[in-house]
């Protein structure tokens, strides 16, 4: 059984490409709470600026300063994770190392978790200036979802600054298969059914000094799938709820092209089914790069065009059983097209999701 240091406090910073920002974080949070006990452990995503370089170089003999550099199954939520298990802590503090959440907070959360097993650091989304109206109203958006599915009012739960007790550290957390935007909703999830303690306390949020915000559509899409996936008890991936979605927009794609070659192009079953499907391989392939393992993009046109043609190649054996058992259920079974032609795209989603995985966006 893992111990944990009484009264010690464990920072955990997520950092990807925060050269221009990470050393004055670090400073101002040892100003705060130098006559604490204390460690910062800071948890890198693969920067490819100097996050890392200028770490090492401000604090390599500062054994309170601790470094993970993750080159596999990269991701906000996993490197988080990874992180926390690491700590030595009876508390733990995360926060973003952009700058943008303050250390004289710190100290604030703390003070609170006294009486409380979690404490959330929630930005004033009425009158806070540092975030954009697109991004605040994005945010309450998401609170109102995340509010109706937590079963717990939250003023802010897509804040990236919280406290927490080890105590809420529990198994079910390390064992939701997400990949996800926030890391704080699945340690409420996961903690759902016992009675914990959770405040809120304002936090000044500050503006961004260096760098641009991390929220995007592809973040925005794993936050989707993330919440997606507590309607399933966090039993399923949210990369595969990803790949049914991107799927789901495939098939409809797919049965367009179908009907379109049947009736306007006069062309027979087997060669439509063909071309339908090898054009919906292509959909597949360009959305789930760009939205679903995008932790693992491939960019690059070469790069691209050479990993397209190893997805087609790898999927071979499926697209082999979607165009048999296409063309079984059409000649043997019935005559519908469409019901033939579903049958042979599940029997290749389920072989493209395996493969795709596994072989194609493999962790780097």
């Amino acid at each position: 059984m893992r111990k944990f240091l009484k009264n010690k406090i464990s920072i955990i910073i997520p950092t990807y490409n925060e050269a221009n920002n990470i050393i004055s974080l670090i400073r101002e949070i040892i100003k705060e709470i130098d006559n604490k006990d204390y460690e910062i452990i800071i948890v890198d995503d693969g920067s490819s600026d100097d996050t890392v370089n200028n770490i090492f170089k401000e604090y390599s003999k500062n054994n309170k300063i601790k470094i993970i550099q993750r080159e596999y199954n990269k991701g906000l939520l996993h490197s988080i994770k990874f992180a926390i298990q690491s700590i030595t802590g009876e508390y733990f503090v995360v926060m973003d190392g952009d700058g943008q959440h303050s250390p004289k907070d710190i100290l604030i959360l703390l003070k609170d978790l006294e009486n409380n097993d979690l404490v959330i650091g929630v930005r004033n989304l009425q009158k806070t200036e540092s975030i954009s109206k697109k991004r605040n109203l994005i945010s309450k958006f998401f609170n109102k979802i995340i509010i109706i599915i937590l079963k717990q009012k939250i003023s802010d739960p897509l804040t990236g600054f919280f406290a927490g007790n080890v105590s809420t550290l529990n198994k079910k957390f390390f064992s939701l298969n997400n990949s996800g935007f926030k890391i704080l909703l699945d340690l409420i999830f996961s903690n759902k059914d016992k009675n914990i303690k959770i405040s809120e306390k304002f936090i000044d949020f500050r503006k961004r000094t260096s760098g641009s915000s991390k929220l995007n559509l592809q973040v925005s899409f794993s936050f989707l799938t993330q919440i997606i996936s507590y309607f399933f008890n966090g039993l399923v991936s949210s990369k595969f709820i990803g790949f049914i979605i991107i799927g789901g927009f495939g098939f409809l794609i797919h049965f367009f092209l179908l009907y379109n070659f049947l009736n306007f192009e006069n062309l027979s079953f087997f060669t439509s089914h063909i071309l339908a499907t090898l054009i919906t391989a292509s959909f597949n392939f360009v959305f789930n790069n760009f939205l679903n393992f995008h932790e693992n993009e491939i960019k690059g046109f070469n790069s691209f065009l050479k990993n397209l043609i190893k997805y087609y190649l790898l999927n071979i054996p499926g697209i082999l059983s979607s165009i048999s058992g296409a063309s079984f259920a059409y000649n043997v079974l019935n005559k519908n097209p469409f019901i033939s032609s579903l049958i042979g795209v599940v029997l290749d989603s389920i072989f493209k999701y395996i493969i795709s995985k596994t072989w194609v966006w493999k962790s780097k």
